[in-house]
């Protein structure tokens, strides 16, 4: 059992040290601003970040590939939106074809919502008054399940969930960045790709970049030159090939593939004659490797005036998912209903069953956990670059952390700049206090992924050597499977007698919770009385004197 005991500490040991090393001492400067911020990708993370660094800079340029700014999205109505969302077709559809996984289900967790509300301090009532968005009450309207283990309902405060479509908290976040600056404060460059960086190696330092029109067929570049350069793209990030071709800098990645598929969908949901399914608001099955590979989720996006009495007066985002590449139907509802009773519980089916489909079923099978080590480069990284959200980490989205680790990652920068940190020296501080965000999500999304049948494992070193190894019975693969670290099998074990014990405990639930929120670091979970708690409950488990335990 000594084992038990040891990883705990060195996970809490090397947290601290981590910390004390992000502690570098800041070089005091003068309050002046500098003059220009170039930000590739207009999405969430890039406008979080050109809204902080608005305070230290003259002009920022954000440079979007998508026609972003065009009139539907700009100044349609509530209404008008809501129908051209649920009326998207493919993720190629107006406006968002560079970000197909945009219309797939997503999640603003506690944390990332602190964010953007404090950043936009209208955005949360026009969400609410204007779009029908809705705050839902985590001990009224909420339930989920973990593999077999449903989570205890009995918080020990009344968290809650904000709920709003990807789609249109985008939008809207945009209309309030446009609205707060003008444009000779953050400029859009849209429908425009940036095909290269413009450095000087002598120096170590991005000065600019090289972009292309996607509207016309002219192959001309434009050239942009900037103070700092901040990489938004997302998980598709042309860095880790540019960093090598611009600077010889091999960047050590690890990459997990689990073959998650999703199917999402907007519907209307009806009572189902059962008030306990009618009052879930937020709740699904979430997939749990190795032995239950398929999950469900749903959360409302509006609410809705309706004079049906049958209607629940809430328009849904559903998703029905799986990991190990065994995916969900999408060719008709009907099909997608028969896989959903046959392989998930039935509550949902019925909720489905009782659900008016509005807007295509939409399939997305690209989902990985990709990790850019970028700290391990130390100062051979360049001087006034860095990347925030999917460029530098990406997970399976299982878990919901995208947005909200973007807005961790935007938020740090800021914190960093407010310290008055010399501008060489800000990607330094940044990449090791940003990782240390991504590390948390990183861990939080992977230690079950270890776990799924199907798992292929591709990493690159530090010398660029990449290695590649996957569980499977095809000989014809040639492939050695993963070997699954000593502290991740720890981290397992933990997991899942943590779960176990959740179901019957209010309070480890609540914890849990914040933890998913990101408002609490997954350390929480390591204090004493919830540790031994867990540790009790595995050893009595041996005596089959488990659930006394864990019902007393």
């Amino acid at each position: 059992m000594f084992w038990l005991v040891l990883f705990p500490l060195i996970g809490i040991i090397y947290f601290v040290y981590n910390q004390q090393k992000n502690r570098i001492r800041t070089n005091v400067s003068s309050d002046k601003q500098y003059e220009h911020a170039i930000i590739m990708g207009g999405s969430i993370s890039g406008m979080t970040t050109a809204a902080y660094l608005s305070k230290y800079f003259k002009r920022i340029t954000i440079i979007e590939p998508d026609d972003v700014l065009n009139e539907t999205l700009m100044n349609s109505t509530a209404e008008e939106l809501l129908d051209y969302r649920c009326n998207l077709k493919n993720s190629n559809t107006l406006g968002r074809s560079g970000t197909s996984q945009s219309y797939q289900i997503h999640v603003l967790q506690g944390e990332g919502g602190k964010i953007l509300f404090d950043l936009f301090p209208n955005l949360k009532n026009r969400l609410i008054n204007e779009h029908g968005a809705k705050v839902v009450s985590l001990k009224e309207n909420f339930r989920f399940v973990i593999g077999d283990v449903l989570l205890n309902k009995n918080l020990t405060e009344d968290l809650s969930w904000f709920c709003i479509d990807r789609f249109t908290l985008e939008t809207i976040i945009r209309r309030e960045l446009c609205s707060s600056f003008n444009q000779q404060t953050i400029q859009w460059v849209c429908n425009t790709r940036v095909s290269r960086l413009i450095v000087d190696r002598s120096t170590n330092a991005v000065q600019g970049v090289r972009y292309r029109s996607k509207t016309t067929s002219d192959e001309q570049e434009n050239v942009l030159y900037g103070d700092f350069i901040v990489d938004c793209t997302g998980r598709f990030s042309s860095s880790i090939k540019w960093l090598k071709q611009d600077f010889d800098l091999t960047i050590p990645t690890e990459q997990l593939h689990v073959g998650t598929g999703y199917v999402s969908f907007v519907g209307e949901r009806f009572k189902t004659g059962n008030s306990t399914l009618d009052s879930i608001h937020v709740g699904g099955n979430a997939a749990h490797a190795p032995h239950h590979n398929k999950g469900f989720l749903t959360t409302p996006i509006r609410q809705l005036n309706t004079s049906d009495r049958n209607s629940l007066g809430l328009l849904s985002n559903f998703a029905v998912y799986c990991i190990n590449n065994e995916y969900p139907p999408n060719d008709t509802y009907e099909s997608l209903l028969e896989w959903v009773k046959e392989h998930l519980p039935n509550d949902y089916y019925l909720m489905l069953k009782s659900t008016k489909l509005i807007g295509p079923l939409l399939p997305y099978r690209r989902a990985f956990d990709d990790r850019k080590y970028v700290e391990s480069v130390g100062r051979r990284w360049p001087r006034n670059y860095v990347l925030v959200g999917d460029a530098m980490c990406v997970f399976n989205p299982k878990n919901g952390q995208g947005m909200t680790h973007a807005c961790r990652q935007a938020r740090q920068l800021n914190e960093i700049f407010s310290r008055k940190y010399s501008l060489e020296e800000i990607p330094y501080v940044y990449n090791r206090q940003a990782s240390s965000i991504s590390e948390e999500c990183w861990l939080g999304s992977i230690t079950n992924d270890w776990a799924v049948p199907s798992l292929k494992l591709v990493k690159t070193d530090k010398n660029g050597q990449t290695k590649t190894y996957q569980r499977t019975d095809d000989p014809t693969l040639n492939c050695l499977p993963p070997q699954i670290p000593l502290f991740m099998q720890f981290l397992q074990w933990y997991t899942y007698w943590l779960i176990k014990c959740a179901a019957y405990s209010g309070e480890l639930t609540t914890a849990f919770i914040h933890v998913v929120f990101q408002e609490k670091t997954p350390y929480s979970l390591l204090k004493p009385r919830f540790f031994f708690r867990i540790l009790f409950a595995s050893i009595l488990d041996s005596f089959n004197l488990t659930k006394q335990f864990l019902t007393s």
